[in-house]
């Protein structure tokens, strides 16, 4: 987004770190922990509410008046969303937040082709453990996941 606006993306120097560690030029061009440089700013998830966002804009009056705020998050998923047109924003006062369809979680598919390719000796679920039917459910699919490497080893 900085790229496209030929702005820098202020952000807090604990993002700014982690960004650092890709060791691009080209983000590294586009990053900065000095907010009153750039019309860009990127705060983190737990910021992104209208209180925050509304102190946030209380900081930078002199600057702007008004913010537009995207918040990523799968949570924001409905099988009614199809396409952009069906995201809609939240409005408070000089405040507006798009919810985007967005997840870091992995699918099915992906988490067992990364087990996989790891070979762990040991995996420890962090999600959907509630109930001791569940954990074996996942412990199940771990244990299916590892024997079709062993299979495949063997077979090569």
């Amino acid at each position: 987004i900085a790229g496209v606006l030929g702005c820098k993306a202020s952000m807090f120097i604990d993002k700014y770190n982690t960004l650092k560690c890709l060791e691009s030029q080209t983000v590294n061009s586009l990053i900065t922990t000095d907010f009153s440089s750039g019309a860009l700013h990127v705060l983190p998830m737990m910021r992104i509410t209208f209180n925050h966002l509304q102190a946030h804009l209380s900081s930078f009056s002199d600057r702007f008046d008004q913010v537009l705020a995207f918040k990523p998050t799968g949570w924001t998923y409905t099988d009614k969303c199809d396409s952009l047109t069906d995201i809609k924003p939240q409005v408070r006062g000089k405040i507006t937040i798009y919810g985007i369809p967005y997840s870091e979680h992995s699918s099915y598919l992906e988490m067992k082709r990364f087990v996989q390719w790891l070979k762990p000796n040991k995996i420890i679920p962090t999600v959907n453990m509630g109930s001791w039917e569940s954990r074996k459910v996942m412990e199940g699919y771990f244990r299916e996941w590892k024997a079709e490497v062993a299979k495949k080893s063997v077979s090569s």
